[in-house]
Parts: structure tokens; sequence; C-alpha cells
């Protein structure tokens, strides 16, 4: 039984039930109720978007970042040295690039740590450089930025996979946040962490991305709530996908995936399905945002803002489309996210056409246009 034409009919029958012959006056009040509510959820959020952000103090702060060899990690330290802040930019090699950018065009507050976040020893020698480079500054935040990302479907990404992104992306933030904390709790500041809407909508293809950013969600939630002791407050900020270099190896990522997936599972996907899926690969990325101020803006506002938000999703556009997503039925949201995947079959898919879900009969070179793939990836 398809349970969304299920759903599509009674909840009409229940509409029309209400509506026209129980409680009609109640419920037309009800349902103004809740319109209202909702729009003015939104117009809240406007408000709050475009109103100016005044900013704390930056004298004596200090802030560490992770991540910092490019993309949002390396505009954020600009921009909080362009506030006053100092910045112990953290970077998994100092001779990187875009570390020597940052000695380049930022301050002498700004300072060059080489740290792996998966690395123990690596964090905690970062943690006792600065506390002792402080010299009576306040380490006023740390942002749990670095990440990584893949995309392939489950049965073609090793378990190795998995355990790194989740070492990186939701393990990684747990080292740094403990090992700074001891430093936190003097200056009563705060904890950024670098989360995605993947991380509250597992999107097919993503499954291990999604995973590491739940984690990392969860992982915020439950720091928030036991830190709210100490004063210490806590801050998420959930881009949708962004034109950064995380996307740069993703093209090489899924092709050793592939080639390195058994040949009995190969053979069941099939070369033309691989292919549909590299192309829907390349439609998703070229829809990709390309304004990264719009989550830098968000993350200096967390670290520097006199009055952070709790949880930041970067794009009015996108905090309404999230939350619609977030407010439909589980098999609907299956059948949204759904409508992004290739549309031909599996090789070694044995069923007739007639029977084939619907989404899945257009041409592999014609990704449908849905909410998710909207939500993701502008």
């Amino acid at each position: 039984m398809n349970t969304f034409l299920l759903f599509s009919a009674i909840f009409a029958i229940t509409y029309y039930l209400l509506r026209n012959v129980l409680f009609s006056e109640y419920i037309l009040t009800l349902g103004i109720g809740i319109v209202a509510w909702m729009l003015a959820d939104l117009l809240t959020k406007v408000v709050i978007n475009t109103v100016p952000k005044n900013k704390i103090d930056p004298t004596d702060k200090a802030v560490f970042v992770t991540g910092c060899d490019s993309g949002f990690g390396n505009e954020l330290v600009i921009q909080l040295d362009k506030l006053g802040f100092y910045v112990y930019a953290g970077c998994l090699f100092a001779n990187h690039p875009g570390a020597k950018k940052l000695k380049e065009c930022c301050s002498d507050r700004v300072k060059i740590i080489e740290v792996d976040v998966t690395s123990d020893e690596q964090v905690k020698l970062a943690a006792k450089e600065v506390e002792s480079t402080l010299d009576g500054k306040d380490l006023w935040a740390i942002v749990n930025n670095a990440g990584i990302a893949t995309f392939t479907e489950i049965e073609w990404c090793p378990v190795e996979t998995y355990h790194k992104i989740f070492d990186v992306n939701a393990m990684g933030p747990l080292r740094v946040t403990k090992a700074f904390l001891p430093l936190l709790r003097e200056s009563q500041g705060r904890v950024v962490i670098m989360a995605s809407l993947a991380g509250r909508y597992t999107y097919p293809g993503f499954s291990a991305y999604s995973m590491s950013k739940y984690a990392a969600v969860s992982f915020a939630d439950a720091l928030r709530r036991e830190m709210k002791k100490w004063n210490i407050s806590v801050h998420t900020v959930e881009p949708s996908l962004y034109k950064t270099p995380i996307m740069d190896n993703l093209h090489a990522i899924l092709k050793n995936s592939w080639e390195a997936t058994p040949t009995a599972i190969q053979e069941s996907y099939g070369q033309e399905y691989f292919q549909a899926f590299q192309d829907r690969l390349v439609w998703q990325l070229n829809k990709a945002r390309c304004d990264i101020n719009e989550v830098v803006d968000d993350l200096v506002d967390a670290v520097a803002g006199q009055r952070p938000k709790t949880r930041y999703v970067p794009s009015f556009a996108i905090q309404f489309r999230a939350k619609v997503l977030s407010s439909i039925p589980t098999e609907m949201q299956d059948y949204v996210l759904g409508l992004a995947q290739p549309r031909c079959i599996p090789l070694g898919k044995t069923t007739s056409n007639n029977s084939v879900r619907p989404e899945y009969r257009r041409s592999r070179s014609e990704p449908a246009k849905s909410v998710s793939t909207r939500l993701f990836n502008r």
C-alpha cells in the first residue's frame, strides 16, 4: 500500500468532515491560529536576520578555530582578526597555502597551530600551547569547524570511510572541546560547533556524512545543557551545501569507493546506474550555494554577537525549506528526499517497469527537482 496516497486520502476526508460537518467554526479558528503561528515564526526569523547584530568588546579575548586551512575556517579567522580578537588558527598543515595566506593577510594577533583533530596527542598539545601563550588574555571561544565529507551509496562506502568521517566530524569536536573546557570555564565563554542540515535530515548518498553530523548535533545538545551551570554557551551553525574545498575531492572519493566495491555488488548496480549517480553528484555540486559569507557571518555572530542564537541556519530561504521538511511525516520526507536519486534502475533489479515507483522512470540525465535538492544544494 502506498503510504503517501493513503495519507493524502485520509487527510482530504478528515479535512472535509472537520470543515463542513464537525465544529466548522472552531476548526476554522484553529486553522487560522496555526497559520498565524507559522507566519509569525517565519517573520520573526526575517526580522532577526535583517536587524544589525551588535558585537562584544574583543579586547583581551582569544578564539581557537579548527579547520582553518581553507573554506569557512580560513575566512572566519580573517574576520575575527579584523574585529580585534586574538585568534589561534588550527590547521592540519602549518605550511598549507591557506595557513600561509593567513600569515600574510592577518595581523600578529593570529597564530597558526598545527593540529589534527583526530589525534588526542596533537589536540592536547594545542590546548597547552594556547594556555601557555594567552598572557593574561581569556580564551573566549572555540570553533569546531574541521570537517570532511564523502558522497556515495552505502554499499559502495567502506566501513573505514565511515570511521574516518566520524573521527573528524564527530569525535573531533569532542576531543577539542574536552581539551579546552577548563579554559572556557574560567572565561565563561562559548563553544561553536559546525554542524549541518545533513545532521537533521539524512540525504541519500550522504549517509556517512549525515551520521557524523547527527552525532555532532547530539553532542552540542548535551553539551549545551550540561555547560549551562558553568555559564558556557553552546551554538551550532548548520548550513546546507556550499562551494568550499570540502567538495573538491568528492568525485575522486566516489570513484575510489566504486572501484573498491566487490564485483558482485558492482554487477548488481551496473555501470549505467553508477554513471547516473555521478551525473547526480555533478548536478548537486553545481547547485551548491556560492556565498560562503552567509555561513561565516553566522559563525562570527556565534563568537562575537552580544545575543548569539543557539542554532544558526544560514539563509532565510533554507530556513523556510527546512521548516517545511521538518513538519511533514517521515513517509513524505522519504518521498521528497528520494526524488533526487538516480532515475535509472539498478541492473540487478528484476522487477518489471510497471512495478517501479514513478520517480524512478525518469531519464538518469534529468534529475527531478524537489524540496530536498534545493534544501541541501543551493
